[in-house]
Parts: C-alpha cells; sequence; structure tokens
C-alpha cells in the first residue's frame, strides 16, 4: 500500500471546502454569495440549510444546527471528531496526523493492519469464487448477476480448513492479526485454521465503504446458517448498517430507507433497482443505528419476512424507529416470501406493489389482529376489540387515536343499539389500561429492567456546581489548562457528567487533538450528561489560579467527607478499633484537620 503524506487538522480544514464536501450529501444552489439546500438534519421542503463559502460554516435556519466542515461530518456520519477528522484527510489523499502516547499510535497501527487483512481477504474470497463451480451455480440459480456480485464483493470460502491461512502465512501477515480481525481461529493444539469454510462470503463495509468484517452463508446444512466475523477494533454491530455506504445517497435524496433482514435481500433489492434497501446485522436495531438513519432519512419502510418472525421482528423495529419519532411504514410480503424469494419469483412490481401498501405501524397491527380472528363472528369481533387496546393505548397522538377507536366502535356490542356509546366505552378502557401500565412503573423495578439514566438534576449543593464548573472551564482555557491538570483530575468530580467530561478534555489534549467544544460535547455518552456540563459551561464567573486552586482543594475536601460520612454509618452499625473501617475513619479526619489547618495557615 502506497504511504500517504501525513497532515494535522488545520492542513485538514483549509483543504477541505466546505460547499465540496457539503455537495456530497445535500443538493446545493447557490443564492448569491451562499449556496441553499434542504437541510439533512431534519425534514423541510422550503430550503434552510445555508453553506457560506467565504467562512467555511453552515447553518440551518429551519432546525438551528451550525458548523464548520468537522461538525458537518460528525453530524452526517454520526462519527466522532476524530473519526469525522480522518474520513476528510483520506478524502484528500492524506493521514490524519495526531500527537499521540505511543499506545494511541500502536491501537491506529492495529485498526490499520486489521483493515488491511479484511482487504486482502475480501480479494482472496473473490478469487475463490471464480474457481470453484458450486458457489457460481448457487449465486447463478438465485439470479445474482456478475455485475451485482461486483458490486457487493461477493466471494466463497473454500471448504478446506487452512487456504486462508496458508495465504496470510504466504504474505507475511501476522496471523495475531487476522486472528484479531476474526479470519482465523487458533485450535487447541495451537495452530491456526480458518474460521470461515465452505460458505458464501459477503463483505461488511463501514460507513467509508471500508471492510470491516464479513458475513457467511452456509452453502449446505452446516450451523449457524449465518456467520458474522466476531466485533473487532474495526467491526461493532451495534454501529454497522450493511450497504449502507451503497444505499446513502439515494437514501438522502428520497428521505426513505428499506430496512430488510438478510444480505440476499438487500442484494436482490439492489439488483432490482431498489438502491435505497439496508440491513442490521442480524440483530435489533439499536440506539446507534437509528441516530445514524435519523441524520439520512425522515422515512423507513420496514420489510421483513413474511413468517410469524419475520412480522414480529417487524413490529419491533418499527415501534424504536417511532419512539424516535422517524415515520414508520411495514410491507407485508405474501405468506411464505420474503424479499428475495419474491422478486425472484415475480420480480421488481411485485415488491413495488407491496411498498406502496405499506401501512404505518397502528393500522398494520390493528388489520393484523382482523386476519387473525373472525370479525363476522361475535367471539372474533370481543378478541379483536380486547387485543387492540394496547395498540390504541401505545399511540402517541390523541387524534389519531380517536380515528382508530372511530373505526374499530362497529365492532363493539353496543353499536348497533347506540352507535355513539361504543367510542366512549373504548376510550375508558383505553384510559384504564394506560393507568394500569402508570401503576406498574411505580413499582419496583425488576432485575430485568435497564439501570436509570443519568438525570441533570443531580441534587448537588450550588457550590459543588461552581467548583465543577470552575474546573471545567478552567481545563478548556489556554491559559489555565495545565494548572488546572496539575491541581486536579477526573475523579475529583462529583457529578458524573464532570467526570466524564474533564476525562473526555484530558485524553483529547494528550492526543494532541483541537479542543473543539461542539465535539467534545457530542463525544459525550448520554444527552443528559451534555447538558449538564453545558450549564456548568455557561457560568461566567472570573478565572483566577486561586479560584481554580480553591475549586479543586473545594472539591477534594468533599470527597473526603463524603467518605467519612459513609463510614461513619457502617461503624455505627458495627464499631471496632482494630477494623479496617475505623483506621480508613482515622485516616481521613486526619487529613481533613491537615487540609483545615492548611487552610488557614494560607
Amino acid at each position: 500500500m502506497a504511504s500517504r503524506a501525513s497532515a494535522d487538522l488545520d492542513e485538514i480544514r483549509a483543504r477541505s471546502d466546505i460547499v465540496e464536501v457539503v455537495s456530497q450529501y445535500v443538493a446545493l444552489k447557490r443564492t448569491g454569495k451562499n449556496f441553499k439546500g434542504l437541510c439533512p438534519f431534519h425534514a423541510e421542503k422550503t430550503p434552510s440549510f445555508t453553506v457560506n463559502p467565504s467562512l467555511q460554516r453552515w447553518r440551518c435556519f429551519g432546525c438551528g444546527q451550525y458548523g464548520d466542515v468537522f461538525d458537518f461530518i460528525m453530524r452526517i456520519e454520526n462519527v466522532t471528531f476524530l473519526e469525522a477528522a480522518r474520513m476528510l484527510a483520506e478524502r484528500l489523499g492524506l493521514e490524519f496526523r495526531t500527537a499521540g502516547t505511543a499506545s494511541t499510535q500502536e491501537q491506529k497501527d492495529r485498526r490499520e493492519q486489521i483493515l488491511q487483512v479484511n482487504q486482502l481477504a475480501a480479494q482472496f474470497f473473490r478469487d475463490m469464487l471464480k474457481r470453484y463451480p458450486l458457489p457460481q451455480r448457487i449465486l447463478q440459480q438465485r439470479g445474482v448477476l456478475p455485475q451485482t456480485q461486483e458490486r457487493f464483493g461477493i466471494g466463497y470460502a473454500p471448504p478446506e480448513w487452512s487456504t486462508l491461512t496458508n495465504l496470510l502465512r504466504a504474505k507475511k501477515v501476522p496471523l495475531t492479526v487476522a486472528a484479531e480481525a476474526g479470519l482465523v481461529v487458533m485450535g487447541d493444539n495451537g495452530e491456526y485454521y480458518d474460521r470461515f469454510r465452505d460458505r458464501l462470503m459477503f463483505p461488511i463495509w463501514d460507513r467509508q465503504g471500508r471492510v470491516v468484517a464479513f458475513g457467511g452463508r452456509a452453502l449446505g446444512d452446516a450451523q449457524p446458517k449465518y456467520l458474522n466475523s466476531p466485533e473487532t477494533p474495526v467491526f461493532r454491530k451495534s454501529r454497522t448498517i450493511y450497504a449502507l455506504h451503497l444505499a446513502k445517497e439515494r437514501m438522502m435524496t428520497e428521505r426513505t430507507a428499506l430496512l430488510l433482514e438478510g444480505y440476499m435481500d438487500v442484494v436482490a433489492a439492489h439488483q432490482a433497482g431498489f438502491t435505497h434497501a439496508i440491513a442490521t446485522m442480524g440483530t435489533a436495531l439499536t440506539e446507534e443505528q437509528i441516530a445514524i438513519l435519523s441524520r439520512l432519512v425522515s422515512r423507513v419502510i420496514v420489510v421483513y419476512d413474511s413468517d410469524s418472525a419475520g412480522v414480529e421482528a417487524a413490529k419491533r423495529a418499527a415501534e424504536i424507529l417511532r419512539q424516535h419519532e422517524i415515520e414508520t411504514l411495514i410491507a407485508r410480503l405474501p405468506d411464505g416470501e420474503d424479499p428475495d424469494s419474491l422478486l425472484r419469483r415475480l420480480g421488481a412490481s411485485a415488491l413495488e406493489e407491496c411498498l406502496n401498501k405499506a401501512e404505518p405501524l397502528t393500522a398494520f397491527l390493528i388489520n393484523d389482529l382482523y386476519r387473525r380472528y373472525d370479525a363476522n363472528t361475535v367471539e372474533g369481533r370481543i378478541k379483536i376489540l380486547k387485543s387492540s387496546i394496547p395498540i390504541l393505548a401505545g399511540i402517541p397522538s390523541g387524534i389519531e387515536r380517536d380515528r382508530y377507536i372511530s373505526q374499530l366502535a362497529p365492532l363493539h356490542p353496543a353499536y348497533f343499539t347506540n352507535p355513539s356509546k361504543p367510542e366512549e366505552l373504548i376510550r375508558r378502557e383505553v384510559e384504564r389500561f394506560l393507568r394500569y401500565k402508570e401503576s406498574e412503573k411505580k413499582k419496583e423495578p425488576s432485575q430485568a429492567e435497564e439501570p436509570p439514566v443519568v438525570e441533570i438534576d443531580e441534587q448537588l449543593p450550588p457550590a459543588v456546581v461552581r467548583a465543577e464548573s470552575t474546573l471545567l472551564r478552567g481545563i478548556l482555557s489556554d491559559e489555565w489548562r495545565s494548572l488546572v491538570l496539575q491541581i486536579a483530575q477526573a475523579g475529583d468530580m462529583v457529578s458524573e457528567a464532570g467526570k466524564q467530561f474533564f476525562e473526555l478534555v484530558r485524553r483529547a489534549w494528550d492526543a494532541g487533538m483541537e479542543l473543539h467544544l461542539p465535539s467534545l460535547l457530542s463525544a459525550l455518552s448520554n444527552p443528559r450528561l451534555r447538558e449538564a456540563v453545558s450549564t456548568r459551561l455557561l457560568l461566567e464567573e472570573p478565572l483566577s489560579e486561586q479560584v481554580l486552586r480553591d475549586s479543586a482543594s473545594f472539591l477534594q475536601r468533599w470527597h473526603k467527607r463524603t467518605r467519612q460520612v459513609q463510614i461513619s454509618a457502617q461503624l455505627a452499625q458495627d464499631f471496632s478499633p482494630d477494623s479496617v473501617n475505623y483506621q480508613e475513619y482515622q485516616r481521613l479526619i486526619n487529613e481533613l484537620h491537615s487540609d483545615a489547618r492548611h487552610n488557614r495557615k494560607e
């Protein structure tokens, strides 16, 4: 691989023309000195997204988002600041250079090695496909054209145990790297062998189109039917969407994605002209995947298999998408069909018809009740009504809920004697169900529930918040950063938000990165944490050496006092002068007295 010139952040920013970068994602039109287009971050019909080439900045006057070229890539690709810098550098044919530590550089080199061995394996699998008649015949029977095979990089892993392993040895590739990439496995005898054998191979790419993993489909009866690469430093299932780099251009143009289940479904859909088709990695939709989709589309059509498992999976996916305010439709396929089989049997027009008939989640769920129960019998109508109550309760819009209640009212036994009464009765049942669910939430949470998220309102004393504010503003200041790093550390912060942000800034500074506040805030793990940090950074009390030292000392004493109170409570239950708790208590008392004497001297 040819070496590339390296560049720092300033060079990447200077050489990345924001109009050219944004134009790869948004159709821009010049208006005077600026360019305008439809905002990619929210649904709109009138352009309010503006790019200023002289300032190299962008802003949407509709949703309020704004920033520079790094901010745009971070948001549109849903990546960190560091990843955005690397993407922009690669676009320029450069290598992003940081003044990181040796371990940071080692991790980067390791990732690069894994990407290189993945690319080597992808070419190997493609070469093997040409040599073995059986996988070629299977692809022909499934109607996968040669150009489609090339577009998706489809290959074949031969049945022998060490074909790829031997090639990697011959290429002087460290097998430890190949094992970390998930391509080879070490046996009990200490020897390596191929992970994938006798399988059609589908490369899995990241958003930049780099091969980060593989999915292998068994040709015979081998189990599992699909075998994916394990998670690696370059591959996380929860953050990966299959074929996104091939689909995102049309997805952004139409603001719509087709969400399918499997690799072959996506391959067949693209070949038939549905080039906005994507798939998850065989798992339920994750928050990271939804965040990626929300940057690119405003509508998702779920097209899963027609069997019961596929229908249930489609319901779950649609429910999650609806909770994130993404317009979601479910397309029902004919019984016994999946997208791949439907396209092979009846062609693109059949899938197009299913898409045109796709229904919102609520309509799909209620219509599914009509398919399961006979509305021509009293028993069937009662079952439909009872089963519809949780569905109606899950509709966030009262207006939409009333519409479905009106549709269901004729099923109620009271409809024939008093047509206006059933709607009221159904509404009461929905309200009763909602009260029941609310009471369930107030009960003791079960162990199976998710741990509670960190709240912004931590009920901390104002003095603690002010002290954290002082140190967080100090570490962001070129003037005071060195002092803050000498006198404080992340563990001195009391709030989880303060701890995470302090450590984030410290690591970014050690790695030689620019301390770009929007990028740092966006790197926090939780929006509540970001809001808590933003609140602290809004305080405008002046900084000085004494104020910073006092703040650090205050927080450090706060932790000692908190620990003292905890140990006092424990000693009250079990007092023993020889206990570890008692010794720790005495040490803290001495430290606090020492701190007090030191403060009086000052």
